[in-house]
């Protein structure tokens, strides 16, 4: 839309403040078009999912999630934005080249491709199939993994780092990404992070958004994770720290599917308070995580990059770091509890402002740890009964009443491709 040609619009310095643009993906023929072989680890078509996902519910499941997110945010479809990039035919055609450069099109299709409509470009891309029908020519596997937005990129402040994604499933998801932030008004005259630009396509340089987590406008958090490399964190944290903010501290979690990104295990769901997966806080256990920090020397940041290993958790970390959060448990912190509802997401929350969050309905025992911590846990439709009952659908109301709400949505189907409503959405501005 018109709205959205301001520039430096762009902008998210914490994890928790007031949503305000925001982009997701619904699940679509991508998903519909998986078969078992997509969900084989030994198959060279797995596509990273668990399980094939039941499309109707799942769709329902993504409808609830966009209407409560857009109590605050302006919601904005990844595929929409895909379709106006791809209008300009210089768009297209670079997309066409990555794909004839690595061999994964026949190249009787490529020109073919290069001759359609941006609307059938893009679904070809998305769906793997001719034109994205689901009974057209298979060109190449599917993209369900798109359903999790969080991994396209990531707003550091006002920096766009696009990621470059470790899976082969997943490499055409970042060709997709660096598509619209070339080629979509909404990224025009922003600043790109150079590192994700260099490191595009190479394997040793990998990061994908969920890793990242801006706590505030002096300090990001990265997981040193199964997807994002140590030699990327080197490079980007020099590039944020020559931006002004003062350190990044860098999460080293066990290279694990379950924890395949940092905030599967963590997410901060206010100012003081987060969702922590415990066996990352634990010393001694498997999954315990060691903390590093890399600031600048000097007053104003000019002299060299010191590296730091802090003592203690995560959290001690963070207080030390002048962030101290009250942990609330996965699972409640229960042995069992824990590990199940980690592995359905139960840490991985998203913030449309300070205490009001989403999360997953099925992670029940999280819930109540939730609603002990002072959080009203309530299903999406009493949510937006209550929003427009008792807020009149003002969000500066509900963000100023003081309410501390946990919105679980269903994810019963969604959460089968490894992740929470954290994963499925990618904040460009927040207050």
């Amino acid at each position: 839309g018109a709205q959205l040609q301001g520039v430096g619009m762009i902008m998210v310095s914490s994890e928790v403040g007031r949503l305000r643009q925001v982009v997701v993906h619904p699940p679509g023929r991508a998903l519909e078009r998986m078969l078992p072989a997509h969900i084989d680890p030994h198959s060279p078509d797995y596509v990273l999912f668990d399980d094939l996902v039941h499309l109707p519910q799942a769709q329902r499941e993504h409808a609830d999630l966009r209407a409560v997110l857009g109590t605050v945010a302006e919601v904005h479809l990844f595929e929409d934005m895909c379709i106006q990039a791809f209008g300009e035919k210089l768009a297209r055609s670079q997309v066409v080249d990555w794909l004839s450069d690595q061999g994964l099109v026949a190249d009787g299709w490529l020109r073919d491709m290069e001759n359609m409509t941006p609307e059938a470009f893009t679904q070809t891309l998305i769906v793997g199939t001719a034109e994205g029908d689901l009974d057209g020519e298979a060109l190449m596997p599917p993209l369900p993994n798109l359903i999790f937005a969080r991994d396209l990129a990531a707003v550091v402040g006002d920096l766009v780092v696009v990621s470059n994604a470790s899976k082969r499933a997943r490499h055409r998801e970042s060709v997709l990404a660096w598509a619209l932030v070339d080629h979509h008004p909404l990224f025009q005259d922003l600043d790109i992070s150079s590192v994700a630009r260099k490191a595009r396509g190479s394997r040793p340089l990998t990061i994908e958004g969920g890793d990242v987590l801006v706590v505030s406008d002096s300090l990001v958090v990265i997981g040193a994770s199964e997807r994002t490399s140590w030699s990327m964190i080197v490079q980007l944290a020099e590039e944020i720290l020559d931006r002004g903010y003062s350190r990044v501290m860098v999460v080293e979690m066990p290279k694990q599917r379950s924890s395949m990104h940092l905030d599967t295990v963590f997410t901060q769901v206010s100012w003081d308070r987060c969702v922590v997966y415990k066996p990352l806080l634990e010393k001694g256990s498997r999954e315990e995580a060691s903390i590093t920090r890399l600031s600048r020397e000097g007053t104003n940041g000019e002299g060299r990059t010191t590296v730091a290993r802090l003592p203690g958790d995560l959290l001690d970390a963070l207080a030390i770091e002048g962030h101290p959060l009250q942990a609330t448990f996965c699972g409640g912190g229960h042995p069992v509890h824990q590990h199940r509802e980690q592995w359905t997401d139960g840490a991985n929350y998203v913030a449309l402002g300070p205490g009001i969050v989403v999360g997953y309905a099925r992670n029940e025992h999280t819930g109540a740890e939730m609603e002990r911590a002072g959080f009203e846990v309530m299903d999406a439709r009493n949510f937006l009964q209550m929003f427009k009952r008792d807020f009149q659908g003002d969000p500066e109301a509900l963000l100023d009443s003081g309410m501390q709400i946990a919105v679980h949505i269903k994810g019963s189907e969604l959460s089968r491709g490894r992740g929470g409503p954290r994963c499925l959405t990618l904040p460009l501005e927040r207050e």
